[in-house]
């Protein structure tokens, strides 16, 4: 019985670890020190993050191989929700960077659908 109690627990943590969004630091040291371009890359890479692990909250073969042992796919929720919480973390301190250094600040695309 404690064996198998065991190799449950570390099956859920094994299955948890598994959660791929990743999160990125809010701050980075050398932020200060970026240029306009690089702080523009920076933010970009940011949103890329965020929109990468809105994804991963979606139906993904991963996460429906996960359903077959739900608390890995509550893992990868709760890791995507901070993963996009901390990119938009990041995207406000560099829009600090660029506000400080009179760059401009990208703005999100908008998609117009054409009918």
């Amino acid at each position: 019985m404690k064996t198998h109690l065991a190799a449950c627990l570390f099956g859920t943590l094994l299955l948890g670890a598994c959660a791929s969004p990743t999160v990125v630091q809010a701050i980075k040291p050398g932020d200060t020190g970026l240029t306009c371009s690089q702080l523009q890359n920076e933010y970009a890479d940011a949103e890329k993050m965020k929109k990468e692990a809105d994804g991963a909250k979606g139906v993904t073969g991963g996460n429906i191989a996960r359903l077959l042992f739900w608390p890995s796919i509550v893992g990868t929720y709760m890791n995507a929700n901070e993963a996009i919480a901390a990119a938009d973390n990041r995207k406000v301190n560099l829009a600090n960077h660029m506000s400080q250094k009179n760059c401009p600040i990208p703005t999100p695309t908008q998609v117009v659908e054409t009918k």
